[in-house]
């Protein structure tokens, strides 16, 4: 039997719409699907402004572009990340700061943010693991008491909340991922929320290579041109199309993923000791996106993996840290100690989770599992 880690949770509904915008529109961005697409994201989200992107890289770059980011100024963000976190600081010409991560939910500490903020300090990114809430309170605070702005990658994260609230909506801007292997997928596409009417206006116009090409659509201009300075970030209308179908199916996907996560966690329990289990942040609903064990050294990780993957079962660690990473030793010289995430990515295992497992395929992981950690 083979099972891989990831798998997208397609069906009639997303095959059902596409037909419909292959037959209905031209493909392009900004179509009637686009359409669709954010308000279905503001009514999940409840944001005043929504901006269906070709990933969540680009929303989190139009993020670092709206709030004018640049040489000389310092963003922190958690080592233990996706490149893309990192990439939107760099591309703007500033600077990356890496900062430790929490031992329990690997979400990016608060107190290691404290101790990185400068005088060149310009903002905080946090990305929230798994679905799991970083600890917003506090981070909160003291992007307050700086004057920093937040910016939540969440690419993880989307249906997920922190005390009733949506997770990409407790910022200045949110990020979401509609990649493939994400709990709401199209192939490849994101989306970038804000509240902010001045921040949502230099993101309209960044979007669409600079132009006031909004303005031109709702009347206010006769002819639309190039004001400012841009890229392209439209989603395709046939994949905002298959991303409307999967977001009817948010509530469900999140509830067969919640009910994979609690089966391992039952099954896996009395290998506490050898393994540590997920642990839901304070405050959070997640959507279990990722359910990741870790293990006591890495020797022992290894182990495990090399023995699911002989059974036939696609396991994976994450993340080499940014920090140890050859842009990351570029960009500092001296790269920073940050003990919790050289540990937790020397560790960490992914199981597969994803609606499409049957129930004959837990049982296997499960078995596989116990008889794995058993072994060694």
């Amino acid at each position: 039997m083979k099972i891989v880690l990831n798998k997208p949770f397609w069906g009639k509904p997303e095959e059902k719409l596409l037909v419909k915008a292959l037959r209905t529109t031209t493909g392009s961005g900004g179509g009637p699907f686009n359409g669709q697409l954010v308000r279905q994201l503001k009514k999940l989200t409840g944001s005043r402004y929504v901006f269906p992107t070709t990933s969540c890289t680009h929303a989190l770059e139009l993020s670092m572009r709206a709030l004018g980011i640049g040489p000389g100024d310092e963003v922190i963000l958690p080592s233990f990340t996706m490149t893309s976190t990192a990439n939107c600081v760099v591309l703007t010409g500033a600077t990356p700061v890496f900062a430790d991560i929490k031992e329990d939910s690997y979400n990016v500490d608060p107190e290691s943010i404290a101790e990185k903020i400068t005088a060149k300090t310009r903002g905080i990114i946090v990305v929230h693991y798994a679905g799991m809430s970083c600890d917003m309170v506090q981070i909160a605070s003291l992007a307050k008491r700086h004057r920093l702005f937040i910016v939540e990658d969440a690419a993880h994260a989307i249906g997920a909340t922190y005390r009733g609230k949506q997770l990409g909506t407790l910022s200045a801007i949110g990020a979401f991922s509609f990649h493939g292997t994400k709990n709401i997928s199209c192939g490849e596409g994101g989306a970038a929320l804000t509240d902010d009417p001045k921040l949502a206006d230099k993101m309209d116009i960044f979007r669409a290579n600079g132009t006031n090409r909004s303005a031109f659509l709702a009347g206010m201009v006769s002819r639309y041109s190039w004001v400012g300075t841009g890229s392209s970030f439209f989603l395709s209308d046939l994949l905002a199309a298959v991303a409307c179908a999967q977001l009817t199916r948010i509530r469900s996907i999140i509830r067969q993923r919640a009910a994979i996560a609690a089966y391992y966690s039952q099954a896996l329990s009395r290998y506490r000791g050898v393994i540590a289990l997920p642990k839901v942040t304070p405050g959070t609903s997640p959507n279990w996106h990722i359910y990741a064990i870790r293990f006591t050294s890495p020797e022992k990780r290894s182990e495990f993996m090399k023995g699911m993957r002989v059974l036939g079962i696609e396991v994976s660690s994450h993340y080499v840290p940014l920090h140890t990473s050859v842009m990351g030793l570029a960009i500092h010289a001296r790269p920073a100690k940050l003990p919790v995430t050289d540990r937790v990515a020397n560790t960490l295992v992914r199981l597969p989770i994803y609606p499409g497992l049957t129930a004959a395929q837990l049982r296997y992981i499960v078995t596989s599992a116990q008889k794995v950690l058993e072994a060694h």
